[in-house]
C-alpha cells in the first residue's frame, strides 16, 4: 500500500539523516525535533536551516556523534503556471 499527502504551495517537507534524531545531549537525551521545527516553521529556508543547526548544536554541545544531513523543500507558488490538459 502506498500513501500519498498533498503537497501545496505554501508547504514544506524537511528529509533528514539519523545523525539528526539521534543526536543526545549529556544527559543521553535524543534532540526534539519536531520541538525545533515548530520553533522556527515561519522562517525562510535559510534561517529554518541555520536555526536547526544551532539548536542542534547546543543540544548536543557541539559533539555529533554521527553524520548529519538536512534537505528543505518548499512548495512554491504556481506563478501563472496552467496544468496540460487544464483551461486556457
Amino acid at each position: 500500500m502506498t500513501d500519498s499527502y498533498p503537497f501545496a504551495p505554501g508547504d514544506r517537507l524537511q528529509l533528514y539523516t539519523d545523525g539528526v534524531i539521534e543526536a543526545r545531549d549529556w544527559d543521553d537525551t535524543f534532540f526534539d525535533l519536531p520541538e525545533a521545527m515548530m520553533a522556527m516553521r515561519d522562517h525562510t529556508r535559510q534561517a529554518f536551516l541555520e536555526g536547526l543547526r544551532q539548536a542542534l548544536l547546543r543540544h548536543a554541545q557541539s559533539r555529533l556523534a554521527d553524520d548529519v544531513a538536512v534537505i528543505l523543500v518548499d512548495r512554491c507558488e504556481d506563478e501563472g503556471h496552467q496544468p496540460t490538459g487544464g483551461p486556457t
